[in-house]
């Protein structure tokens, strides 16, 4: 019988030496300004320089994902909560986000 305090229905091994593991945080960020390069992104979470992020961004109604360096990171303040400017550079891009990165430009181009 297990005492009153423990309810966990699976038995727990306890981590002897250095165990890593990586936890994913998924906050909405606003995208500031892209390019077929990279991309300016303002988030609620800082992320480490030079690290390598996957980054999903919606495209038609559909996640494209994209593996990203972290190239800078500025924090900015705003009343609520501290928010960063977070600058990446695209490692790989799928051609669904260059094309619609191509027809943003395009459309840019013709209203000026």
């Amino acid at each position: 019988m297990r005492p009153l305090g423990d309810r966990r229905a699976r038995v727990r091994l306890e981590v002897v030496g250095v165990l890593w593991g990586t936890l994913e945080v998924t906050p909405t960020a606003r995208v500031v300004n892209i390019s077929r390069t990279g991309a300016l992104i303002e988030s609620p979470l800082g992320v480490p320089l030079e690290s390598i992020q996957s980054v999903r961004f919606t495209v038609g109604g559909e996640a494209v994902t994209v593996d990203a360096r972290v190239r800078h990171l500025r924090r900015i303040s705003t009343a609520e909560a501290p928010e960063y400017l977070v600058g990446i550079e695209f490692l790989s891009a799928p051609d669904a986000l260059l094309s619609s990165i191509e027809r943003l430009a395009s459309d840019a181009d013709s209203t000026v």
